[in-house]
C-alpha cells in the first residue's frame, strides 16, 4: 500500500463515528463474544435458583471491573444478588443500562440444552432473554473504551435478579439507580422483526375471590351458596370489558375452587391480568368493575379483590422517548440498516424507569425471539450492528445531554 493510500485509510478510520468503530470491534471479537455467551448460558439461573443467579452476577461483576467500573453487589438472602457498575466519563450525560440475569428455566436446562449455532441462529436457554443482550452491552462499553471514548458523565449498569417474577425486590434499586439520569436504555431484545420498543402498556394483577356456603350437593343443595357459580358470572362480565377503552385487555389466566363434586363450593378464586395504555383507563376500569361486583347473582356469596403490589405504570411514547427512538433510527441509517420503533403490550423494567419519570427506550439488545421456550434464539448477524447501535445511542446521549 502506498503512503498516500495508507494515510487515506487511516483518515477514513478516524472519521468513522463511534458506532461504526464499535461495529468493527465487535465483528473482530465475535468468536470471543460467542465463547462468553456459551459460558453464561451454561449456568442455570432461573429466578428461584439463587446459586446460579449469583454465579452470573459474579461473572458480570468481574467483566465490569475489567472495564474500570466501580462495582457493587446488592446481596439478598432469598433471591439472587443484583450487580451494579458505574463508569465515570468526562461528558454531560448520565445513562442507565438496565438488564436482568434471571431466566425462567428449571435447574438442569443448561446442561440439557448447551449453546449451539445453526446457520444464522444461536440457540440456548436465556440466550436472548437476556444473557446475550447483557453481554452485548458489555461489548458496547468495551469497544467504546478501546477507542478512548469517554464523552459521558456516568454510565450506570444495573443487572437485577428478579425480572421474571412478580415478587420484586429490585424496584427501589432501579429507582435509586435512575435518579437524575438523562435516559434509561433497557436491554431487552429487539422484536423479532427488529423493532425497538418506544412504548409499553402498564399492567396490574388481581385476585378475585368468592366466599359462599358449602352444602351436600345431592341432599340439600338449596342450603348452599355456590362460590364457583358466582365467580363464573363475575368473570364473564369482566371479560366483556375487553376493549372498553382503547388498548385495554383483560385476561383471566387461572381459576380454581371447591373441594369435591358432591359439595356445593364455598370458595373460588380467579387470577386476572389487566393491561392498559393509560393509567386513567385502569382507574376508570376499576371503578366500573367495583360497580359490577355489587351486582351479585348468587345469594349468600361475598366477593373480595386483592391487587398485586407490583403493578406497573405504562411506558408512554413521550416526546423524550420519541426523540431517542428517532435518534436511534438515525444511528441505524449511519450503520447501513433501517430500524423502526413500536409499542407493545409486554412489560419490562422500562415501565419502572418511565414510571419514575425518566426517558426510556427498550429493545436495544440483538434481534431474537421465542423467549421462554426450547427454541429461544438470537440472530448471529444482529450482534455487531445492534451492539453498535446501543453504543451510538450511549455516545449521542452522553455528548448531547443538557
Amino acid at each position: 500500500m502506498s503512503t498516500q493510500s495508507l494515510v487515506s485509510a487511516q483518515t477514513s478510520l478516524a472519521e468513522q463515528s463511534p458506532a461504526h468503530k464499535v461495529e468493527c470491534y465487535v465483528q473482530e471479537h465475535l468468536k470471543r463474544y460467542l465463547h462468553e455467551l456459551s459460558d453464561l448460558c451454561a449456568i442455570d439461573s432461573g429466578t428461584a435458583y439463587k446459586a446460579g443467579v449469583d454465579e452470573v452476577a459474579l461473572y458480570l461483576a468481574g467483566r465490569m471491573r475489567g472495564l474500570d467500573m466501580d462495582v457493587n453487589l446488592f446481596e439478598n438472602e432469598k433471591w439472587g444478588n443484583d450487580v451494579y457498575g458505574v463508569l465515570k466519563g468526562t461528558g454531560k450525560g448520565i445513562i442507565v443500562l438496565l438488564g436482568h440475569m434471571d431466566t425462567v428455566y428449571p435447574i438442569g436446562t443448561a446442561a440439557a440444552r448447551p449453546l449451539r449455532v445453526e446457520n444464522n441462529k444461536i440457540y440456548g436457554p436465556g440466550v436472548i432473554d437476556m444473557k446475550g443482550c447483557i453481554l452485548s452491552a458489555i461489548y458496547a462499553l468495551e469497544a467504546l473504551q478501546s477507542i478512548n471514548y469517554h464523552d459521558f458523565a456516568e454510565i450506570r449498569f444495573l443487572c437485577v435478579s428478579d425480572e421474571e417474577i412478580s415478587d420484586r425486590h429490585s424496584k427501589e434499586i432501579i429507582r435509586q439507580v435512575c435518579n437524575g439520569c438523562h435516559a434509561a436504555l433497557v436491554l431487552e431484545a429487539a422484536r423479532e422483526n427488529g423493532d425497538l420498543v418506544s412504548a409499553r402498556k402498564g399492567g396490574a394483577w388481581y385476585k378475585l375471590r368468592a366466599y359462599g356456603h358449602s352444602a351436600h350437593a345431592g341432599v340439600e343443595p338449596e342450603k348452599g351458596s355456590n362460590a364457583i357459580l358466582e365467580l363464573a358470572h363475575q368473570v364473564v362480565k369482566l371479560q366483556a370489558l375487553n376493549g372498553w377503552r382503547e388498548g385495554l385487555t383483560i385476561n383471566t389466566g387461572r381459576i380454581h375452587g371447591g373441594t369435591a363434586t358432591n359439595v356445593v363450593p364455598d370458595f373460588a378464586e380467579a387470577f386476572i391480568d389487566i393491561r392498559f395504555a393509560r393509567t386513567e383507563d385502569r382507574v376508570a376500569l376499576e371503578q366500573h368493575w367495583n360497580e359490577l361486583l355489587q351486582q351479585h347473582l348468587i345469594p349468600g356469596v361475598e366477593l373480595s379483590i386483592e391487587i398485586d403490589p407490583d403493578d406497573r405504570d405504562p411506558m408512554a411514547c413521550t416526546p423524550e422517548n420519541l426523540h431517542m427512538a428517532r435518534r436511534a433510527q438515525e444511528i441505524a441509517q449511519e450503520l447501513g440498516f433501517e430500524v423502526r420503533h413500536a409499542p407493545t403490550g409486554g412489560i419490562s423494567d422500562a415501565n419502572y424507569a418511565s414510571g419514575f419519570g425518566y426517558p426510556a427506550l427498550d429493545g436495544l439488545g440483538p434481534v431474537g425471539g421465542l423467549d421462554h421456550s426450547p427454541d429461544e434464539y438470537m440472530e448471529l448477524d444482529s450482534v455487531a450492528p445492534r451492539t453498535a447501535l446501543l453504543a451510538g445511542l450511549i455516545a449521542s446521549i452522553g455528548t448531547r445531554a443538557e
